[in-house]
């Protein structure tokens, strides 16, 4: 059974019958793809289909969030960069490999949490963005998913879902993931000032410095492009 989040964290809100997408698929035994597949128009545009609206009924295959399909996974203690997690089945391309479950709170918030965690010597602190307002922190409570650590170069990726009316995310994984790999995504992280935090992922192209991408990090530490002149 696939381990559910310590806490939902959402606020779901009741759909207007008006605003659920109801998709045109049609179950066919002969075609397992038939019942929301690749081919589904919800799963074209990130979206779940609402229980009891779905025309394959039971048979959809386009509720693995409210389901909890995650992928079998297990956490781990790694050489110098905490704890892990590695893959305990065979993951596919494209494959959903678990949600990434925590507090909703504003952007506002998560900057505040961010630089308190930096003065706190908190080392694992874990804030991703939902949108251009909210931020989801795994900090105190939520899913597996907060020990999946980062890559320059990862086998996983984040992607933003509809899930009744509510945006979530989850982590997909971006190429075949084998037995005992370790899980690894781009954070993609927001530098707000303070120390510099060295990146240990090891990647060829590890650009050494978590945030080392973003315009606050690259203002502050004169970091342009080659060929720049200035």
């Amino acid at each position: 059974m696939a381990e559910r989040p310590i806490e939902a964290m959402f606020r779901h809100k009741k759909l207007k019958e008006e605003d659920i997408a109801i998709c045109e698929c049609k179950y066919d035994a002969n075609d397992p793809d038939s019942a929301c597949g690749e081919r589904c128009l919800n799963v074209l545009t990130s979206t779940e289909c609402t229980p009891g609206y779905c025309p394959c009924g039971d048979y959809c295959k386009n509720q693995r969030f409210q389901k909890s399909e995650y992928a079998k996974t297990k956490f781990f203690k790694t050489e110098g960069r905490g704890w892990g997690l590695i893959a305990d089945e065979s993951i596919k391309a494209g494959q959903f490999v678990i949600e990434y479950c925590g507090e909703v709170i504003s952007s506002e918030e998560a900057q505040q949490r961010s630089q308190a965690y930096e003065a706190q010597g908190l080392k694992d602190a874990y804030i991703i963005s939902l949108n251009a307002n909210s931020y989801i922190d795994a900090t105190r409570k939520g899913s597996l998913a907060r020990f999946i650590n980062h890559s320059c170069e990862p086998n996983c990726e984040t992607r933003k879902w509809t899930i009744l009316g509510e945006i979530r995310v989850g982590i997909f994984a971006k190429q075949d993931i084998y037995v005992g790999t370790e899980l690894a995504y781009d954070y993609n992280f927001e530098w707000y000032g303070g120390a510099n935090v060295r990146c240990l992922c090891g990647a060829p192209k590890c650009s050494k410095f978590l945030g080392a991408k973003s315009p606050a990090f690259l203002e502050h530490n004169h970091v342009w492009e080659e060929g720049d002149d200035r």
